[in-house]
């Protein structure tokens, strides 16, 4: 199970010197690749046994403590990820399906392969691709590191007019932008943004922008101005909706003991109400994981809304990853799903 998450976790090495500059050298790449590997391969360990009777209870047992927090926060492919690849459809019963092949496949192999081959079959012939509703579009960006602090305001300057000119160009219902383009949302945005956002709500059309906002009860330490909540906020005719990334990418983002970061918050509500819809939403590094989408399915959603700032992965394997597991869950719920990416 190590090398089975160190080969998933390479990407981190590449992934490294892209997001953090300098300081992300080859060295902290591996680093961070072999500790997330021995943690996430830790409970496998730990509960490792010989006995049939047991193994039944420590597979699925190691399977859901690196599924949910604290493990979970780091909880990157999952075997419960393959369940919307050969169940797709079938909801819960496909990752109860998964976890006892999994169990079944230690002592029985060749049974167990027959078995998950003949269903797999059965859910693939009876499944149908789930439409998106009429109107519902997604813009994929082009704007490299726009929104992200960066100090060339003539760049962000002209990132926000480019928007504004598709959002006043499109036609749709709902269209939705990548995470993070807009650096800090507050009230001179929307003044900003008025005359934009009032020709939208008075077409009834609702725009989705990825931006950082402040934290309800913003700190009082002037040390911590790059604290912020990333969020998917809603503009235009309903402009109540908003999605807070539930699980910032650890250490990047989320920094524990840090006034200077984008914090965690695992019980937030996963969906927004939408034009009649009931929306999930998967803010970037949250498409790989598990907890994000499972607490999110418990509210039961009609469409999957993902969004990812992508544009320090332009040359890694890291966005292709993201998108292959968002669309698993989709498929493994019976979900359509729109996507919006920034390079």
């Amino acid at each position: 199970m190590f090398c089975y998450y160190a080969a998933a976790s390479w990407p981190l090495i590449p992934g490294a010197r892209a997001f953090f500059g300098l300081e992300g050298t080859p060295l902290v790449g591996l680093l961070l690749c072999l500790a997330a590997a021995a943690l996430l391969a830790s409970p496998w360990g730990l509960l490792f046994t010989r006995g049939r009777g047991k193994a039944a209870l420590s597979v699925p047992l190691c399977i859901l403590l690196a599924a949910i927090p604290p493990l979970g926060t780091i909880g990157w492919a999952s075997p419960l990820l393959s369940a919307g690849v050969f169940f797709p459809g079938s909801k819960w019963f496909g990752l109860a399906l998964i976890v006892g092949f999994l169990s079944l496949f230690r002592f029985k192999a060749a049974p167990s392969v027959v078995c998950l081959t003949f269903c797999a079959l059965v859910f693939h012939f009876q499944y149908r691709q789930p439409q998106l509703p009429a109107g519902w579009e997604a813009v994929n960006t082009n704007f490299g590191g726009a929104g992200q602090g960066d100090p060339d305001f003539a760049t962000e300057y002209n990132t926000y007019q480019s928007m504004q000119a598709t959002i006043l160009e499109s036609h749709a219902a709902v269209l939705l932008f990548p995470e993070h383009l807009v650096t800090h949302w507050n009230e001179s945005t929307d003044a900003f943004w008025a005359d934009t956002l009032t020709s939208v709500a008075a077409q009834h059309r609702t725009v989705l922008i990825g931006a950082g906002i402040n934290p309800p009860a913003a700190p009082r330490n002037p040390f911590a101005q790059n604290r912020h909540l990333n969020v998917l906020l809603a503009r235009g005719e309903e402009d109540t909706a908003l999605y807070q990334e539930r699980i910032p990418i650890p250490i990047a983002m989320w920094k524990p003991f840090s006034d200077d970061d984008v914090p965690l918050n695992l019980f937030a509500r996963g969906t927004i109400r939408l034009q009649n819809q009931n929306a999930a939403v998967l803010i970037c590094y949250e498409q790989v994981l598990v907890w994000p989408f499972l607490s999110s399915a418990l509210e039961h959603p009609t469409i999957l809304l993902v969004t990812s700032n992508d544009y320090w992965a332009k040359n890694t394997r890291i966005p292709a990853i993201q998108q292959s597991s968002a669309a698993s869950w989709a498929r493994l719920f019976h979900l359509p799903m729109l996507s919006a990416t920034n390079f």
